[in-house]
């Protein structure tokens, strides 16, 4: 029995809302001396703090009576303009500054989006596994969260496609489909071109929103961009979420969402009585870093900087891990994606791990279904190389002693003792 006095008066959707397992996990190991792999945040050694100083001091001497102003709901229109303008470069040709809302984090423009779009009830799919943003904002909102599986090709349409028709024909109102397109927060997987025309044209069968939501897209270390769902878009069904997290600086909470102007108007309304408007010197900042050319500079560095970092974690991975584990190679973005034996539980793993002062993030809460308890996913975003070599080292061994502690005596006949690394 909860010792809250006030727990009988909280909403349904409070009483269901879930925290954040990366939060919890973080805070767990929140000790100088653990070697965490948990955190998908990116490593502030690349925060560009000279250029943020030289950009403020000179913003606070020229114009701070409007720097520390109230600001529009939208955001600050030149801001928007200029994001408008690098989106029409991607391909979002019909993209304007009316298409676009700035954001604090692309994580509010889910939630907003979620606050216009689902009603309890609705039915909105989501990868196996995904991020739990989206699937939290649903919730927020009462919707039914469905499981849809995510293999080496992100999303899969086709499994995507039966599940929408089981759940209209059984009654249910099928409203829509999260997507995280460009290496997925955590499997690393990038949905294929095929896909992604499968994807936007089973919208429009189905008349689906699509939420997709791309915080990695411009951290690509290999191969050519793909195009979003956004610009492959006809009928203005796509809402299409960005953050300046990864590629800026988390800190100043910046993010955007493009759609139509209809569905942007009523996010607006959402967000008035949510927050009224985004910090409005943040968004100063971020308009001269951007028109000053920084932005562009600073995701040719990241992309380089943790391209290193990736090959060195699956270097170690190689040289650690034994044969029975898998895991994928991400063509960019910040995470690796492990599947173990099926007899190892992540949790317990984290556990002895966390004795040896190493971290990392159980797959399980990824997982909208409660499957995935034999997965994890690994971050280089933040770890240096002596730690990223340490922790893997540590989970490698744990992972040898528990095989060891269950294999029998003698190998079964035609026993397959590798696995190929995925």
């Amino acid at each position: 029995m909860s010792n809250d006095p006030l727990i009988h008066l909280y909403s349904r959707e409070t009483l269901a809302a879930q925290p954040s397992a990366i939060r919890d996990i973080c805070a767990l190991v929140a000790k100088p001396e653990v070697r965490s792999l948990a955190g998908g945040w990116p490593d502030p050694k690349k925060f560009p703090l000279k250029t943020i100083r030289r950009i403020f001091d000179t913003l606070i001497t020229q114009q701070g009576d409007r720097l520390f102003q109230y600001g529009s709901t939208e955001g600050l229109l030149e801001l928007r303009q200029l994001l408008a303008e690098r989106m029409n470069t991607e391909g979002m040709i019909n993209v304007g500054c009316d298409n676009i809302m700035i954001t604090h984090g692309s994580a509010q423009g889910m939630y907003l989006a979620a606050q216009v779009f689902v009603d309890r009830e609705d039915v909105i799919f989501v990868g196996l596994p995904t991020y739990f943003g989206g699937p939290g904002a649903v919730r927020s909102r009462s919707g039914k969260i469905v499981g849809i599986a995510v293999d080496e090709e992100g999303l899969n349409v086709e499994h995507l496609r039966m599940e929408a028709n089981r759940l209209k024909a059984s009654g249910n109102r099928v409203k829509g489909v999260y997507v995280i397109p460009n290496f997925q927060n955590p499997s690393g997987a990038t949905l294929g071109l095929e896909r992604r025309r499968q994807l936007v044209r089973l919208a429009e069968t189905h008349d689906l929103i699509i939420f997709e939501d791309d915080p990695y897209g411009e951290l690509r270390f290999e191969g050519d961009p793909l195009p979003s769902l956004k610009s492959l878009d006809r009928s203005g069904r796509v809402i299409h979420l960005r953050s300046l997290s990864k590629t800026f600086v988390p800190g100043l909470r910046l993010g955007w969402v493009a759609g139509e102007t209809g569905a942007i108007r009523q996010m607006v309304v959402a967000k008035q009585f949510a927050d009224a408007a985004t910090n409005t010197p943040a968004q100063y900042i971020l308009y001269e870093f951007i028109r000053q050319g920084y932005l562009d500079k600073q995701i040719k560095e990241n992309v380089n900087y943790y391209r290193n970092k990736r090959d060195f974690m699956l270097a170690q991975m190689e040289r650690y891990f034994p044969d029975e584990v898998t895991w994928n190679r991400p063509a960019g973005g910040f995470f690796i994606f492990v599947h173990l034996p099926t007899d190892l539980d992540a949790a317990d793993l984290f556990r002895k791990a966390v004795e040896k002062n190493v971290a990392f993030v159980t797959g399980r809460p990824f997982f909208v279904d409660g499957s995935g308890h034999n997965t994890l996913r690994l971050s280089y975003a933040q770890a240096g190389h002596q730690d990223i070599e340490y922790a893997i080292r540590k989970i490698g061994n744990l992972i040898k002693a528990h095989i060891v502690g269950v294999r029998p005596t003698t190998p079964p006949k035609g026993c397959n003792k590798k696995q190929s690394k995925l």
